[in-house]
């Protein structure tokens, strides 16, 4: 017969329960060929007086898994675990089936229910296997009764056995007892153990989770949820939180909770000479405790109370030059936690720790960067006005005459120099208004076809002055993407402007627009100087720029693709270049479009 093995849900089964599902009904095809096919073996070649009905049987387990099969194609992604049960329900009244025609309470084959039953705990939630149990128990009491009586007909296939002996009625109770005896003892001997791997795999699942959640970002606030998150589940507990000490070490504030009331978490900060428990964590040793037992212990034993929390684990978030803090997992009843459960506390809180540790010093740097970035920008703001006014003052003096040709020629150097520090200045404070918080413009949807033709439509002199053609391939309809106008035009502006600065007289700019799976792709084409291969790497550094480009004196910052790659990258998207040095280059911008972030 087929046995369900390894299912289970939130109670007790996988979630891949299908796969089981699919596996149990191509062995039951086996099954019922395996019945169809002994069948005669045994009566021809052993002789075993077999009745007939087993050729129905085969087939009635062929007839319902064709059934099973049917539901599972088309019905099976809503219904998997009512399958899962209905395939056991079938299986168990086969093999009754089964044992009736093969000897009843003499047939060898009862003891096949032994398996059945042994593997209920995989199969079915919560006291479902004790119930199932008794039911077979009381299904073969049943079959043995009823031939007994004479009400069933008796098939015995072992002639060795005396004549009748399926009617004594101590016999009969001897057999039922020791059976009955064997599938309670070894189902009360299975079920701990099923449960205990149970909540390992859930521990292991949750912990796996945990560690990929917080390893998926710097952030520290994120990281503190997804541990609180991952222990609370993965413990089955009521809740869990995160206090982190000042930098005193004297007052433990709430950095982080779940699944705790709003009152519990506006209770105040816990004073560590206050609070013994977390005193005790923070030496090192591990807490558990009952707040109706050890009141004492707790700063807010009256809050805890009203929270309904009857057991709390406290560890300690230990860093590498000290303790960062405590984690507290609340269970709902007293003596909720176990010694496993305290090991398994003390693994996530020293990952959770080290991830701490490292987005505390992410957000350092962060910090060290905006300050950084906010220099450049008051500098660079403060020097725009005046390196403004030079220009319009020495463009003052050229324009009007009466300079030597060597004057003239100073103060166009001047000039140059001015405008290249103009250049520079602007860039400047492009790039640090993306990293200074509070200098982002609010993202919305915006048509990226639009802004293109824009900028397209504003650098189209620029080409011609070059005699560069500058062609466009619009997509069949607007492309719209969550961003920021400008910060849009920006991108667009360096790649098509560097396409034109860099590509010599009578060169070609192709800039092309389409769709591909929710994205939308713009690459900028062209046939100019190229890029090297030492080069390609730091492209996007910034004030980095490519050695063919030095040499052939072309001006610039190196600050404009480092500009691209900043604001890409915010508007969730991706940039990536194809190049060869003296065949030209094409920069390729991907953004997804607004629909399919939404």
């Amino acid at each position: 017969m087929a046995l369900p093995v390894g299912l289970a849900d939130s109670d007790g089964a996988p979630a891949d329960l299908g796969r089981h599902n699919a596996r149990l009904i191509r062995m039951r095809w086996l099954a019922g060929v395996a019945v169809m096919g002994a069948t005669p073996f045994s009566i021809v070649l052993l002789h075993v007086p077999l009745p007939g009905s087993l050729y129905l049987l085969g087939e009635a387990i062929l007839v319902y898994n064709l059934g099973l099969l049917w539901v599972t194609e088309n019905q099976g992604a809503r219904h998997q675990r009512l399958l899962a049960v209905a395939q056991y329900a079938f299986d168990w009244l086969a093999l009754a089936v089964f044992v009736h025609l093969t000897g009843g309470i003499e047939s060898p084959a009862i003891w096949f229910f032994l398996f059945h039953v042994l593997l209920a705990p995989f199969y079915l939630p919560g006291r479902a296997p004790f119930v199932f149990a008794g039911l077979v128990i009381l299904a073969v009491a049943g079959i043995a009764g009823l031939e007994a009586a004479g009400w069933l007909a008796h098939y015995p296939i072992l002639t060795t056995l005396p004549d009748n002996l399926y009617r004594q009625p101590l016999w009969i109770t001897t057999q039922l007892v020791f059976f009955t005896i064997t599938l309670v003892v070894s189902l009360s001997l299975m079920v701990p153990v099923v449960r205990e791997l149970r909540e390992h795999q859930r521990q292991v699942a949750a912990l796996f989770q945990g560690i990929q959640a917080v390893s998926s970002s710097l952030e520290l606030p994120r990281v503190l949820d997804a541990l609180t998150r991952s222990v609370a589940v993965a413990l089955g507990a009521k809740g869990a939180s995160i206090r982190l000490l000042d930098k005193a070490g004297q007052q433990l504030t709430m950095a982080a909770a779940f699944g705790l009331s709003q009152a519990y978490l506006d209770k105040g900060p816990v004073q560590v000479e206050r609070s013994p428990i977390d005193q005790e964590a923070l030496a090192g040793k591990p807490v558990i405790i009952q707040p109706s037992l050890d009141s004492e212990r707790l700063q807010y034993p009256a809050e805890i109370e009203a929270e309904g929390i009857g057991s709390i684990l406290c560890v300690a978030l230990a860093g590498r030059s000290g303790p960062l803090g405590v984690l507290r997992v609340y269970g709902a009843r007293p003596h909720f936690f176990t010694d496993e459960n305290v090991n398994f506390a003390v693994a996530i809180a020293r990952q959770g720790a080290t991830a701490i540790e490292h987005a505390v010093t992410y957000g350092a740097l962060r910090h060290t960067d905006q300050v950084k970035s906010q220099f450049v920008r008051t500098v660079t703001h403060e020097l725009r006005s005046p390196v403004a006014a030079g220009q319009s003052l020495l463009r003052s003096v050229m324009h009007a005459g009466g300079l030597s040709e060597l004057q003239s020629d100073v103060l166009r150097r001047l000039s140059d120099r001015l405008d290249a520090l103009q250049l520079l200045i602007n860039d400047l404070l492009d790039l640090a208004a993306g990293k200074v918080d509070g200098l982002e413009a609010s993202l919305a949807p915006v048509a990226v076809d639009a802004v293109v033709l824009r900028v397209v439509d504003r650098l189209e002199s620029q080409a011609r002055e070059k005699k560069i053609e500058l062609k466009v391939t619009p997509p069949p309809c607007s492309l719209k993407v969550t961003a920021n106008e400008d910060g849009l035009g920006r991108i667009f502006v360096n790649l098509i402007g560097n396409a034109i600065k860099y590509t010599p007289a009578g060169g070609q700019v192709r800039v092309s627009l389409e769709q591909t799976d929710g994205e939308a792709t713009v690459a900028v084409a062209d046939n100019g100087l190229g890029i090297g291969p030492a080069d390609l790497p730091h492209l996007f550094e910034e004030f980095y720029r490519g050695a063919n480009v030095k040499e052939a004196g072309i001006p610039g910052t190196g600050l404009g693709l480092a500009i691209v790659k900043d604001l890409v990258e915010r508007y969730g998207g991706r940039v990536s270049v194809k190049s060869q040095a003296g065949e030209g280059s094409t920069f390729s911008v991907t953004l997804p479009l607004t629909d399919s972030r939404q």
